[in-house]
């Protein structure tokens, strides 16, 4: 067996560099809890080769610098990070994750990522969701060719302007204005916003913003008549927002687009899931970045196991198992996961999802895993 940088004869140490307290906290620190449960799970079985899994977690506090230096400290100690949360963090590190071939998953769907072969990108990008998102609502009758969408992104090209070329792409391709406007991450009053969106006859609004936000949007748009619904990419929603005064608001207009199944959904996996979340965290907030977190467990554990089978722990080992994988069975928390090319998305279906408090984890599945058609002309 060859193994190289974060493998012992006996345990094998990923780095995870997440926001515990930052405006991602209760996303990043779900998505740890996810991912250390795949982590007892696979240990229970007896590891990978043997050998037991050890995270090294640190809080970067959604700050880029410090981020960089945390992960400087913790790379000659690692095989590879089973977590980053942030796309300014991921692109700050990525050059020395390339010369030191570091094979990572970002906690991020930015199509920006794809072409970079140590990214493992667990899920449908941004701009798919929404397309997704905003094709349900054709279906189902609630926009036609010249009707008005809006789309309130953050100022992030990874994450907020990812997505809008999503909503760009639909509106071209079917007749759709798009009334898109940008804000920045800490925008507190979206009063402006929504009376330019109403003024504009918006049928529907994507927004991809952080949870908070989400809420204060939603919150001044149902204050203001403007009573469409809002697509939200998953980063945006956050249950807590349900018992906040937007609450009655948010549940009444959101749905959130996840490639990912939210914690309360009616599928074996996640019921499975759920049970050893409150086994091992039994004062924890269940959110669907529990499922998230358990997933990029799963995807990450499919790709140590082949290297094993290979013969080969070293970085460059684990990154040509990670491309000789055509699919990754997640029980159906995701479509099955293709990482063979790093060019397209490990997944082009969505589901959609409506907040729901009474629901763990304060959402319910109302349209199952679909890839639209507009997708596959995205994607080709």
């Amino acid at each position: 067996m060859k193994t190289g940088i974060g493998v012992t004869d006996k345990t094998i140490r990923l780095g995870v560099l997440s926001d515990l307290s930052g405006p991602f906290g209760p996303l990043g620190e779900a998505v740890v809890q996810g991912n250390q449960l795949y982590v007892d799970k696979l240990n229970a079985e007896g590891g990978i080769c043997g050998r037991r899994i050890e995270l090294d977690v640190q809080d970067t506090g959604f700050d880029s610098n410090k981020a960089t230096q945390l992960y400087f400290k913790m790379e000659p100690s690692v095989l590879g990070l089973l977590q980053v949360v942030g796309s300014e963090i991921t692109s700050r590190i990525t050059p020395d994750m390339l010369q030191q071939q570091v094979m990572a998953a970002p906690t991020s769907w930015s199509s920006d990522l794809l072409g970079n072969p140590y990214m493992v990108v667990v899920g449908a990008t941004y701009d798919l969701d929404v397309i997704n998102s905003l094709d349900y609502l054709v279906q189902q009758g609630k926009l036609r060719q010249g009707d008005t969408i809006g789309h309130i992104y953050l100022n992030d090209p990874e994450y907020g302007g990812d997505a809008l070329k999503g909503s760009q792409f639909v509106a071209d391709k079917l007749g759709l204005t798009l009334k898109a406007i940008e804000v920045p991450g800490n925008k507190a009053d979206f009063t402006a916003e929504i009376g330019q969106l109403k003024a504009a006859g918006a049928k529907a609004v994507a927004i991809s913003t952080y949870p908070q936000q989400t809420a204060m949007a939603v919150g001044t748009a149902a204050a203001a008549g403007l009573n469409v619904p809002f697509l939200v990419s998953n980063p945006g929603f956050d249950p807590s927002v349900l018992s906040s005064p937007a609450g009655p608001a948010v549940q009444a207009l959101v749905l959130v687009s996840s490639s990912v199944a939210p914690f309360g959904a009616k599928l074996p996996a996640a019921e499975d899931l759920a049970v050893a979340y409150k086994a091992k965290y039994p004062n924890g907030k269940p959110s669907m970045a529990v499922d998230y977190g358990y997933v990029v467990g799963i995807g990450y554990g499919a790709i140590l196991k082949r290297a094993c089978a290979e013969g080969d722990l070293t970085r460059a080992g684990v990154q040509k198992a990670f491309h000789e994988l055509t699919g990754v069975d997640t029980g159906g928390l995701t479509a099955p996961l293709l990482f063979s090319s790093s060019n397209y998305p490990s997944s082009r279906q969505s589901f959609v999802l409506r907040p729901n408090p009474n629901t763990p984890g304060g959402l319910d599945i109302v349209d199952p895993l679909k890839e639209s058609d507009l997708v596959r002309q995205r994607i080709g």
